[in-house]
């Protein structure tokens, strides 16, 4: 069983062999950039197991898209098109306080056996993913890809 101290230093001793660019979050967590986006990796506490011993999740995601119009085309898109994926998802996070939505495109593994190449192999397909999607979104829907200027 891991903790999420456990799970978190071995997740940076996998990330920091295998990619060239990861940076510590102070809000816990790592970043991996890759051209107009960024697989962000969190380790979060989950619910012990049967026995009440700890257990982890790694939880990675991408931004696709923010202050991006809500519209029926979006919301379809994203139920369709965005479910397709073998290792990740599109999620729609709507702001009600200025109207607009933010995308990611996201994916959950278990930390507690966690397995090198499985790791790997899920922030890449987040990263890249994410790094082609984010494209189609903002050319689709638009609003502001991860590396645009706030204003």
């Amino acid at each position: 069983m891991a903790t999420v101290e456990a799970t978190t230093e071995k997740v940076q001793r996998i990330l920091v062999d295998e990619f060239n660019d990861v940076r510590l979050r102070k809000s816990g967590g790592f970043i991996l950039e890759v051209g107009s986006s960024a697989a962000f990796v969190e380790i979060q506490a989950w619910t012990p197991d049967k026995d009440g011993n700890p257990r982890s999740l790694i939880y990675i995601w991408a931004p696709l898209g923010r202050d991006v119009k809500p519209t029926d085309e979006l919301f379809h898109w994203a139920a369709v098109e965005g479910q397709q994926f073998r290792l990740g998802t599109v999620t729609i996070i709507e702001n009600k306080e200025n109207g607009t939505c933010f995308l990611q495109f996201d994916h959950t593994i278990m930390g507690d056996y966690l397995d090198p190449a499985e790791l790997v192999t899920a922030v890449g397909a987040v990263m890249y993913t994410a790094d082609d999607l984010d494209e189609i979104v903002h050319e689709r829907f638009g609003g502001k890809r991860y590396t645009d200027p706030s204003e």
